[in-house]
This record gives structure tokens, sequence and C-alpha cells, in this order.
């Protein structure tokens, strides 16, 4: 179905369009730092502002304009989720699983924290919907939820006649209501942390590329566009836009395409009607369809068709379609954004950090990025200035994607494997 448009619709994303992004750091490139950020993202900007704090001069490069990427593209969603619940994760990795699971709740306070303390960018602790999208799901969705209950997290099964007050659609035969999980204006909180990594003295340089790093005595020598830093310490944050400036990290991500229409303000009513309570909701597909009312009153709704990028009117006629399929009740209402943006996929479906060949990053964090990938970023820099260990994630094998450079060959593959599983 043809998305209905209004007459004020932008092939643009609704967050940025409402935030400016502070200004990037006048002047030059000074000739040497001790940390140099390559990425001015939330994981990048969270590494800035805790190396500057330590007393380290601090440099953070981004190719394109500040708030351009998926810092502020996102969905606005604060999930401390691993893509497994943590019994899962204990079966798998052992201690370490619990470790991890740990510490991305310790990535959802982090960022519940600052938005209470630093950054004002519309936080609410909301909670969150996962609705299973066929009844094949139900156990699946009552399973997790017991898990999470029996190791301290608030969550609770909803059967088809208790979701009655919680979303204003009969799609979904159960769902599970995850108390700690939050919904914030991604722009806003960009924006916010851009302001704080400069406020504590970092300079953050955009349309400045780091297109290649070489050793020199011990230290790197990034080269840029506008021409070389030395530097002590590199961190690449790159994430889902990763690039050849450390091809092994390349290599170990597969950036996919995600989409996102917002509609007109809605009538409080209607908006009502859609999320009674305002949860943050997401369906338990490969291919999933996640969606939220935004500050100012509309439904965002995002997602995929599949693995291959597709231009934004294709994404958001599909997801007009089944925007409406879910919510009947928004027939007839109009579309006033639709855009798109990359999400960083591991093998493994876990974030990855550490340090290779002297150089530190933090990638993957498979769409769930707000929470994990700022804590990623300042406590891989807490690493660095010597106030934190390693976060538990650095100790997984991060094992590179098969055939990354022939990726868009099998992904049609994979695509057609996750269909068929969400058909059931």
């Amino acid at each position: 179905m043809a998305a209905l448009l209004s007459e004020q619709y932008e092939e643009t994303c609704l967050w940025q369009d409402q935030v400016t992004p502070p200004a990037p750091t006048p002047g030059d490139l000074p000739p040497s730092a001790d940390l140099v950020v390559v990425g001015a993202g939330l994981c990048g900007l969270a590494a800035a502002a805790v190396g500057a704090r330590a007393g380290l001069t601090v440099v953070v490069l981004d190719k394109e304009p500040l708030g351009w990427g998926a810092s502020s593209r996102n969905g606005g969603m604060v999930i401390p989720e691993l893509k497994a619940g943590p019994g899962r994760l204990q079966q798998r990795y052992g201690h370490l699983g619990l470790e991890m699971f740990r510490q991305v709740n310790e990535a959802y306070d982090y960022v519940a924290d600052l938005t209470s303390t630093e950054i004002d960018c519309d936080f609410r602790e909301a909670g969150l919907l996962l609705l299973a999208h066929s009844p094949f799901q139900t156990s699946a969705v009552e399973h997790e939820a017991a898990d999470l209950t029996a190791h301290g997290e608030p969550a609770h099964f909803l059967r088809r006649q208790q979701l009655v007050t919680e979303i204003g659609s009969r799609a979904f035969s159960a769902g599970m209501l995850l108390e700690r999980t939050g919904g914030l204006h991604p722009a806003k909180f960009h924006a916010g942390m851009a302001r704080r990594a400069m406020a504590a003295g970092a300079r953050v340089h955009d349309r400045t590329a780091a297109t290649h790093i070489a050793g020199r005595s011990g230290r790197h020598q990034v080269m840029t566009t506008r021409g070389p830093i030395d530097a002590r310490e590199v961190f690449i944050a790159t994430n889902a836009y990763a690039d050849d400036v450390l091809p092994w990290l390349r290599r170990r991500t597969t950036p996919v395409s995600s989409y996102i229409i917002a509609t007109e303000v809605l009538d409080r009513e209607l908006l009502r009607s859609v999320t009674p309570t305002g949860r943050m909701m997401v369906d338990t597909k490969n291919f999933l369809f996640y969606w939220r009312s935004t500050p100012d009153g509309r439904i965002a709704f995002g997602g995929r068709r599949s693995l291959d990028p597709v231009d934004v009117p294709t994404a958001r006629d599909f997801l007009y379609d089944a925007m409406l399929r879910l919510h009947p009740q928004l027939t007839g209402t109009a579309v006033d954004y639709a855009w798109g943006g990359n999400v960083a996929l591991t093998l493994d479906r876990m974030p990855h950090a550490g340090c290779h060949d002297g150089i530190w990053y933090a990638t993957g964090c498979n769409g769930s990025g707000v929470a994990t990938n700022t804590w990623l970023g300042a406590r891989v820099a807490e690493t660095i200035t010597g106030q934190a260990e390693l976060p538990a994630v650095a100790r997984l094998r991060h094992r590179a994607v098969p055939l990354a450079t022939l990726s868009s060959s099998y992904l049609p593959l994979v695509s057609r494997w996750f269909s068929w599983q969400d058909s059931r």
C-alpha cells in the first residue's frame, strides 16, 4: 500500500529536523593529542568526555556533519538487551554471560543517569512490550519473561486478553512487559553528549575523515582529510559505518539498513488508542517492527523487509502498510517523515570491544546501541585512562564475517531463511 503523505512530508529524519546540533570545534586540527577518537556518535562522544575529564587532550573526528549518523537516526529506545536472555547467555558463556547481562543493565542505568543529571532529552522510563507475532512464539516470550524475573529483572508475561490495556491491536497472541526500558529523543541526547564532551575539553571536528592509521615510535599517526595527527591512543567508534581506517574491524561487522516513518501529530485520543500506556513496542520477528509514541505526539514506526537495502520510498510504503495492519485505527493518518540508517550486525549478534594492534574499538550493538554503545565508549575510555577494566564483551572471540566483501551475494539467502522463520 502506498503511504498517505502529508503536505509537509520530507524524506528526512524527524529527530534531526527538530534539533540543531552544537557547532563543532572551529579552527585547524592540532598536530597531536593524547587520544584521537574516530566517530562522533554516542560511543565516541562518551569516550571523549571520559578522556577529557581525566586530563587527556582529546580530538574527535567524524567524516560527516556532526549529528548526521545513526546516533540521532534511531528509534530512541533505551533497552538493556543482548539479543539473548540471562539464562541463555549463561548456558552459552558461563559466568561471562551473567557478567555481560549485568553490564548491559549497568549501561541502561548509565544512560538513565545522564538524562536525569546532565542531558535533557525527553527521557521517560516507559517500559517495553515484546509482542509475540504468532502463537508459535507465545511459549518463547513466556520463557523469556520467567528467565528475566528469575535473574532479578521486573518482567511480566501477558496473555492476549491482558494486552488490551497495553496496546490497541489484536494482532498479537501474547507479550512481555519489561519495566526497565526507556524512550528518549535521540537527536537531543546526541547533541547533549556532544556539548558534554566539548565542555570537558574535547575538540570535535566534523567533516574530517580519518583515512589511515600508521605506527610511529610507539605512537600512532592518524592521517585525515585535513592533515595528520600524532596520537598516543586511538579509539575507533564508527560502528555500522566502519571503513578501511581499520580494515580488521570493518570485516567484523555487516551494515544493515533500517527504516522509520513518523506520522503527523495525532489527536490525543487516537494516540491513546494505539498506545494507552506509552510503551516502547517491539515484535518477535527477525525482521522485526518497532514502534512508539514520540514526545510531540506522533507514532514512529520502524523496521525492514529484508537485509537488502532499498530506497526510502519503498521502505516507507512497506512500513505504512504494516503499521495499518497492526493498527487499523490509523487508517487515514498521513506520514510526515521517512528516513533510514545503518545498524551494525556481528556474526554472534553480540557487541564487541577491545584493543587490536594497539588500537581501541567498540562496535556491533545489533540495533540496541543507545544504552550499550554509549556505555561501551565510556568504559573503554575508562580503561585507557586506568579507571576500569575492559568490559566483559572484550573477552568474547570477535570473529570476522565470512566472505565479508561478498556479503551482497549471500545476504539474500540469509533474508529468505529469516523470512521463513518469521512465517511461523
